[in-house]
C-alpha cells in the first residue's frame, strides 16, 4: 500500500484522517465513553460531516440510505457493546441487499478484551455479534493497523459483493499516539471473468431467438446501465429487473418486462419461455421469484461477483465470477448476430407485463390509483424508500421507476422500521433528488424518534405513514390461514399530528384519495420536512 503521510497522532485521529484520504464526506455517529477520542479528532476537522443519531439501528439505516443512494460506502462509527448490538438488524438488512456500509466501533481495553470480566460495555467477544450480518470484520491490534483495516474495507467493500463491514478497534488505542502511516486509497480492479466463459456465453446468445436478461442488484451496483441497455438491444432480449434491480433502467423501457416478485404470473411464463438468460448480479430471492418457483427456463448463464451465489438457487450452465459491468462490456464484441431477437419476443412479454399490471388494477384500485399519485408527485430522479407496510407492498410488485438508485425496499432480511432513516441518508447523499419514505405504523414505532434527526440536521423528506392501527401484513395473514383469529397484531397509535407538532414538523391527514394526491403535490413541492398521515385501511397484496 502506499501512503500519503507518516506521522504521530492517536488511533481516533488515524482512523479520521483515513477516512477523510478516501474521500469520505459524512459520517453517521453517536459518541459514547469508549469512543471519545474519534469524536475530539472529529471535532478538530473539516472535511467530514458528523450527523448525530439516535439509535444506533436507526444510525445504520441511515448509513445504508446514504449507500443505497449515492453508490458510495456509507460509514458510521459508535461505541462498544450494546452500541454494536443495536447495529446488528440494519446490518443484516444492508449485508442481503447488497448496500455497502462500515461500522468503525470501539470495544473495550486490550487487556479486557476476550476476558469476559465485566468491564463497561464489555460481554466477551461482542465482534460475534456482526460476524454473521457482515461481508467482514475486523479487530485492530493497535494503532497502526487502522489505517490498513479501514483501507482494506473500504476497497472490499467497492471491489467485492458489497454489504456491511465492521471494524472493532480497542477503545485504548484511539486514544493512544503512535506514529502512524496514512493509506492512500487502493486502485480498484473490476474482475472481468474467464475468457473461455465469457467466449461461450456469447456463443450461446449469439443464438438465442428468445433471450431474456435476469438482472439484479449486482448491476446496479457496478454501473452497468448502459451495458444491459446496449446488450438487450443487440439481442433483441427481455429484461427481467429484480426488486432492488428494478431502476437500472426505466421502467417503461422497450425491453422491460417488470415481474410481481412474489407471484407466479404471465410475465413468468414469458421467462419460463425464455431459451437462454443471462442472470447478472443476483442471488434469486425468494421474493424475487415466487419462492422460487418462478425459475429462468432454457440454458442459464450467471455472472455474480460472490462466486457462492453461482448454484446457489439454479444451476447454471455458465457460471462466471466477474463484476457485472466489466463482464458485460467484455461480452459484447463477442455476441456476432446478424439481426436482434424477432419484434414478437418483445411485444410478448410487455403483453404479459401489461396483463399483470390490469389485474393488480382490477384487484386493487384505490391501492394502484394511490401508487399513480405518487409517481405523478415525485420526480423522474426523485427517491421512494419504502418499508413493509400496506402501501409498500404495493410498491414493491408495482410501482414504475425511472432512474438508477431511486427505490429502496427491505428484501432478505426483511425488517421494519428502515425506511424512515434510510430516507434521511438519501436526501443527506442526494440533496438534490426529492426522497419520499413511505413506512407504515408498525415500522414508525420501530424508528419514529430519528424524526429529531432530521429536525436537528434540517433533511427535507416526505414522510407517507400509513396508519391502519395494526401489523397490516400479519393480521391479513391471519384472516387468511387461522379463520380470522387476530391475536398480537392490533397497534394502539399516538395522535400523530400532535407528534408531528411536538417535533415541529408540518403534518396532514388524509382518509381519502383525492386528499392524498393534492397532499403529496403539496408537501414534495414545499422542499421541507412534512409527514403525511394515510389513514386508509388498503388491502394485503
Amino acid at each position: 500500500m502506499s501512503s500519503i503521510t507518516t506521522q504521530r497522532m492517536t488511533g481516533g485521529e488515524a482512523a479520521i484522517a483515513t477516512l477523510a484520504a478516501h474521500g469520505i464526506d459524512t459520517i453517521f455517529g453517536i459518541p459514547g465513553g469508549h469512543s471519545l477520542a474519534i469524536y475530539d479528532a472529529l471535532a478538530r476537522q473539516q472535511a467530514i460531516r458528523h450527523i448525530l443519531g439516535r439509535h444506533e439501528q436507526g444510525l445504520a439505516f441511515m448509513a445504508d440510505g446514504y449507500a443505497r443512494a449515492s453508490g458510495r460506502v456509507g460509514v458510521l462509527t459508535t461505541t462498544s457493546g450494546p452500541a454494536v448490538a443495536n447495529l446488528a438488524c440494519a446490518f443484516g438488512q444492508a449485508t442481503t441487499d447488497t448496500s455497502p456500509v462500515l461500522a468503525i466501533a470501539s470495544t473495550v481495553r486490550s487487556d479486557l478484551v476476550g476476558k469476559n470480566r465485566g468491564g463497561l460495555h464489555d460481554l466477551s467477544e461482542g465482534i460475534e455479534i456482526m460476524r454473521p450480518v457482515c461481508r467482514h470484520v475486523r479487530r485492530c491490534g493497535n494503532a497502526g493497523e487502522i489505517p490498513t483495516a479501514i483501507a482494506e474495507m473500504l476497497y472490499l467493500l467497492q471491489t467485492e459483493r458489497p454489504g456491511a463491514a465492521f471494524i472493532d478497534i480497542p477503545c485504548d488505542l484511539l486514544g493512544k499516539d503512535e506514529v502512524v502511516e496514512i493509506t492512500a486509497p487502493l486502485i480498484c480492479k473490476q474482475k472481468q471473468g474467464d475468457q473461455a466463459a465469457l467466449e461461450e456465453a456469447a456463443r450461446l446468445l449469439s443464438k438465442a431467438e428468445r433471450p431474456l436478461l435476469w438482472v439484479g442488484t449486482g448491476a446496479l451496483n457496478s454501473g452497468a446501465a448502459e451495458e444491459v441497455a446496449a446488450l438487450a438491444v443487440k439481442l433483441g432480449a427481455l429484461v427481467v429487473p429484480t426488486t432492488l434491480g428494478r431502476s437500472i433502467l426505466p421502467s417503461d423501457h422497450l425491453h422491460v418486462m417488470m415481474p410481481d416478485g412474489a407471484l407466479k404470473t404471465e410475465v413468468s411464463e414469458v421467462t419460463a419461455a425464455a431459451d437462454v438468460i443471462l442472470a447478472v448480479g443476483t442471488m434469486f430471492k425468494q421474493e424475487d421469484t415466487a419462492d422460487w418457483a418462478a425459475n429462468p427456463g432454457g440454458r442459464l448463464i450467471h455472472i455474480d461477483i460472490d462466486p457462492a451465489e453461482l448454484g446457489r438457487s439454479f444451476p447454471p450452465d455458465i457460471g462466471i465470477v466477474a463484476d457485472a459491468k466489466a463482464a458485460l462490456a467484455a461480452l459484447l464484441p463477442l455476441i456476432e448476430r446478424e439481426a436482434p431477437a424477432s419484434p414478437e419476443w418483445l411485444a410478448r412479454g410487455k403483453a404479459a407485463e401489461r396483463e399483470r399490471i390490469d389485474r393488480r388494477r382490477v384487484q386493487g384500485p384505490l391501492e394502484m390509483g394511490l401508487l399513480d399519485d405518487l409517481r405523478a408527485a415525485l420526480p423522474a430522479d426523485g427517491i421512494l424508500a419504502c418499508d413493509r407496510c400496506n402501501l409498500g407492498y404495493w410498491a414493491y410488485r408495482c410501482f414504475p421507476v425511472t432512474s438508477p438508485r431511486t427505490f429502496f425496499y427491505p428484501m432478505g432480511f426483511g425488517g421494519l422500521g428502515g425506511a424512515l432513516p434510510q430516507a434521511f441518508g438519501a436526501k443527506l447523499a442526494c440533496p438534490e433528488k426529492a426522497v419520499v419514505s413511505v413506512i407504515g405504523d408498525g415500522g414508525f414505532h420501530f424508528t419514529g424518534m430519528e424524526l429529531s434527526v432530521a429536525v436537528q440536521e434540517d433533511i427535507p423528506v416526505t414522510i407517507i405513514l400509513c396508519n391502519n392501527q395494526a401489523f397490516g401484513a400479519i393480521r391479513a395473514g391471519q384472516d387468511r390461514n387461522f379463520g380470522g383469529q387476530r391475536f398480537g397484531s392490533d397497534l394502539w397509535n399516538p395522535d400523530y399530528g400532535k407528534l408531528a407538532a411536538a417535533f415541529g414538523i408540518q403534518y396532514a391527514r388524509v382518509t381519502e384519495a383525492p386528499e392524498f394526491k393534492s397532499a403529496l403535490v403539496e408537501a414534495i413541492g414545499s422542499g421541507e420536512l412534512r409527514i403525511i398521515e394515510l389513514a386508509m385501511d388498503l388491502q394485503d397484496t
